[in-house]
């Protein structure tokens, strides 16, 4: 079995992390540098290297205290560790960490993408989250800072109206005004 730990991202190291994110996602996929810095001030996001033989990766998990859901915003594996196991074994921990939650994820979908490598990276990374417990949220539709996205929650055996989850674990983020212009899920 792999170990890895969760080391809290240190306020001084924000731009760093910040760097890594824009290496590891779209642009259109990443919020501004100052409300990246704000949520994880705010204790909004929480943030995590994660750890083993060195700093392997990061995430960054919304997790109100006293709701049942969990939002992995960002979550990525450094380029050299991947297909290691490391991001699986970060997903296995979860449970641990946020006992009696449901986490959701949104995914690039894979048929929106017209360039066959980014479709290929997409699909891939369905699989992985499926292999992991994850399972797509049939009822939801989602345009997220103008990416088409797929919802994925594990377990996945419950209902729930991912438009009202969604919201509920975005809108501390956002506020309103940002909520309305970036995140559109519509249950279906």
């Amino acid at each position: 079995m792999i170990q890895i730990m969760l080391r809290e991202i240190p306020r001084d190291d924000y731009k760093t992390l910040y760097t890594h994110m824009e290496r590891d996602f779209p642009a259109g996929e990443i919020a501004p540098f100052f409300a990246i810095k704000s949520n994880l001030d705010k204790k909004i996001y929480d943030g995590y290297y994660i750890t083993g033989e060195a700093d392997l990766g990061y995430a960054l998990i919304t997790a109100p205290e006293g709701y049942k859901y969990a939002l992995i915003n960002y979550f990525a594996i450094f380029p050299e560790y991947r297909s290691r196991g490391y991001g699986s074994a970060f997903l296995q921990m979860l449970p641990d960490r946020y006992p009696d939650r449901t986490f959701v994820i949104e995914v690039e979908d894979p048929s929106a993408r017209k360039e066959p490598e980014r479709r290929e990276e997409a699909e891939r990374r369905v699989k992985f989250y499926v292999r992991a417990g994850y399972s797509i949220v049939p009822t939801a539709r989602a345009r997220i800072f103008g990416a088409d996205m797929l919802i994925m929650a594990c377990p996945a055996h419950e209902q729930f109206s991912p438009r009202e989850v969604m919201r509920a674990l975005y809108l501390p983020a956002l506020g309103s005004k940002h909520w309305l212009r970036f995140v559109d899920v519509r249950d279906i």
